[in-house]
């Protein structure tokens, strides 16, 4: 599948599951989403003032949870090339939060000048640029010297039995609910293939650093089912 077509299949999926993300994203998570998504906030190193860039950004969620971060002195962009998501976010900001922008952008071609932010971030949205080390280049270009890069991604547990668990849990229990709330089950079939299809830990740290980065640091999240991964720009 050419990265065009991929491009096209996954704008197709997050169109379809966006009115339903948010509600499903903490149902199937049992709510631990939110608490993946504080845990990346706080190891992030972001603080008040800083300019930060969220890709991926979805309906939002992560680039809500970055403003405490920031302060009022701070701003925060949420890009997403997905319309439908970031239609969601721009309704749950209301007239509310002046320092929060939306722009609709691939992250493979970002639209800011280099060395515009503080920090990209990216949360559960890595596995789905369909070139990651283009991404991976657009973020250090956009990044300022020594610059941060925070990503929050889904990943495989390690045990062997909570990895069979888990899998069942999502190849067959998720898509099942997903069929019956949104009469698709699509966006729950692609999520364990993106999974599986991504970087371990090990190796997405390696691609890290052969991209331009330093200081890699790895956080496992409830047993592995999510990672943190921090980053510095190398000057």
């Amino acid at each position: 599948m050419s990265t065009e077509t991929r491009d096209k299949f996954i704008k197709h999926i997050f169109t379809t599951v966006a009115p339903y993300v948010d509600t499903l994203s903490h149902g199937f998570s049992l709510g631990r989403d939110r608490s993946w998504r504080k845990k990346a906030v706080a190891l992030s190193g972001i603080k008040p003032g800083d300019r930060v860039l969220d890709i991926c950004a979805g309906t939002g969620e992560l680039a809500f949870a970055l403003l405490p971060a920031v302060g009022g002195s701070g701003s925060i962009t949420a890009t997403d090339f997905c319309e439908s998501m970031l239609e969601i976010a721009k309704r749950k900001k209301g007239e509310n939060h002046k320092n929060m922008t939306f722009q609709v952008a691939d992250a493979k071609a970002l639209p800011f000048p280099d060395k515009s932010f503080d920090a990209v971030t990216v949360g559960f949205g890595m596995r789905n640029i369909p070139d990651t080390i283009l991404a991976l280049k657009e973020i250090r270009r956009v990044l300022k010297p020594k610059g941060k890069f925070i990503c929050l991604e889904l990943t495989q547990p390690q045990s062997p039995v909570l990895h069979r668990l888990y899998s069942w849990y999502l190849s067959r229990f998720m898509p099942f609910v997903s069929n019956l709330v949104m009469k698709s089950s699509a966006p729950y079939l692609y999520l364990p293939r993106s999974i599986e299809a991504f970087y371990q830990p090990p190796e997405f740290r390696e691609v890290i650093v052969r991209n331009g980065f330093d200081n890699v640091a790895i956080d496992s999240l409830t047993l592995g089912i999510a990672t943190v991964y921090r980053a510095s720009k190398r000057d």
